[in-house]
C-alpha cells in the first residue's frame, strides 16, 4: 500500500474554517491508494453576557380630541355619540401620537467560549475494483469543532462507496486527539447503468418476464417486486412488496440484453378474479454509503408496472 502523508502532498489542498476546523481535500487518480491528513481546530460553546444598554421608547399620548358625526343633526358637547331626533349622531375621538423618551434596555450579548483544541488525524483509504476507466475523485475532508465529516465530487465515471468509518477520540488535558479511517470503495458505474435499463414487462402462466440491458450477473444489480390487487373502493391491497432474492429471479442473458423471470406463485402471490398492478424494479445497490448519489440522479434505478386483468 502507498501511503501519502496529507502535508507534504502535492494534491492536497486545505481551507481554514475561521477559528473552529479545517478541511482538506485529497485527487485520488489511482496512483496512490491511502493518504493521511492532518486536520487542526478549536472546540468552542456560546455563552450570553447580560448587558444594560440606552436607548428610545416610545409612548402614546392624547394630544387632544377631534368631533366625528354621522347622519344629520349637531355636534354634542362632550364625549361619546349624541343622537338627534333628526337621525345625526355626533361623539368626540381622542387624537393620539407617539413621543420618544430614553430607557434602558436588558439585551443578550453572545460570545464564544474556548473548550480545547482539536487534533485530527484521517487515513483516506481508496481501493478501485476495476482498471478500464480513469478515476479523478475529489474528496473533502471537513473539521468543524471535534466533528468529522467527508464529502466527494466524483467523476461520474464511478459509484463512490463509504464501506467503513471509525472515529476514535481521547482527551489529553486541553487538547483532543481523534484518529480516522474512511475506508471508500470505487465501482465503475457505466455497466451497472447499463445494466439497469428496463424495456418491457409481461406474465404469462404466473411468471412476471421483463427486460433489461447486459446484467452478466452483475453483484450491484438488485431486483424488488411490489404487488396490488386494485379496489373500486376503498384502498388497493398490497400483496406483495419487498426485494427480491437471488433464488427467487433468474436472468437470462442474451446478446442485446437479459430477460429476468420472477414465478409468481412461488412468491405466495396468488392472482384470482380482479385487477392487479405489478411494478418490477432493478436498482444499484452496495454494502455500504453511496458518496455521490446526487450526481446520478434518477438513474440509479429503473421500474416497469404491468395492469393485469383476471376473469
Amino acid at each position: 500500500m502507498k501511503l501519502v502523508v496529507g502535508l507534504l502532498s502535492l494534491a492536497l489542498s486545505f481551507s481554514t474554517l475561521a477559528s473552529s476546523g479545517e478541511s482538506k481535500s485529497f485527487t485520488y487518480d489511482g496512483s496512490q491508494d491511502s493518504v493521511e491528513l492532518i486536520l487542526r481546530g478549536e472546540k468552542t460553546h456560546t455563552e450570553y453576557r447580560t448587558e444594560t444598554r440606552t436607548t428610545t421608547c416610545y409612548r402614546t399620548e392624547v394630544v387632544g380630541y377631534r368631533t366625528i358625526c354621522s347622519g344629520g343633526g349637531y355636534p354634542g358637547p362632550g364625549p361619546g355619540p349624541r343622537p338627534h331626533p333628526g337621525g345625526r349622531n355626533c361623539w368626540r375621538e381622542p387624537v393620539y401620537r407617539q413621543v420618544a423618551y430614553p430607557c434602558q434596555q436588558t439585551v443578550q450579548i453572545p460570545y464564544e467560549v474556548k473548550d480545547f483544541d482539536v487534533d485530527a488525524r484521517v487515513m483516506l483509504d481508496v481501493t478501485k475494483l476495476t482498471m478500464e476507466a480513469t478515476p479523478g475523485e475529489r474528496f473533502t475532508v471537513s473539521l468543524l469543532g471535534d466533528t468529522l465529516s467527508i464529502q466527494a465530487d466524483g467523476s461520474k465515471k464511478f459509484f463512490l462507496v463509504l464501506k467503513n468509518q471509525d472515529i476514535r477520540s481521547r482527551m489529553n488535558g486541553t487538547m483532543k486527539f481523534m484518529d480516522a479511517l474512511y475506508s471508500i470503495e470505487l465501482i465503475e458505474s457505466t455497466p451497472v447503468l447499463k445494466a439497469l435499463k428496463m424495456t418491457n414487462i409481461s406474465l404469462s402462466n404466473s411468471i412476471l418476464t421483463f427486460g433489461l440491458g447486459p446484467v452478466n450477473n452483475n453483484p450491484y444489480v438488485a431486483f424488488s417486486l411490489n404487488v396490488e390487487k386494485k379496489k373500486f373502493f376503498g384502498s388497493d391491497e398490497v400483496l406483495f412488496d419487498r426485494e427480491l432474492t437471488a433464488s427467487e429471479i433468474v436472468i437470462k442473458a442474451s446478446n442485446t440484453g437479459s430477460a429476468a423471470d420472477v414465478n409468481i406463485d412461488r412468491l405466495g402471490v396468488n392472482l384470482e378474479d380482479g385487477k392487479y398492478s405489478l411494478t418490477a424494479k432493478a436498482f444499484f445497490k452496495a454494502k455500504g454509503s453511496l458518496m455521490n448519489a446526487s450526481q446520478y440522479g434518477d438513474a440509479l434505478e429503473t421500474s416497469k408496472t404491468l395492469v393485469y386483468k383476471i376473469r
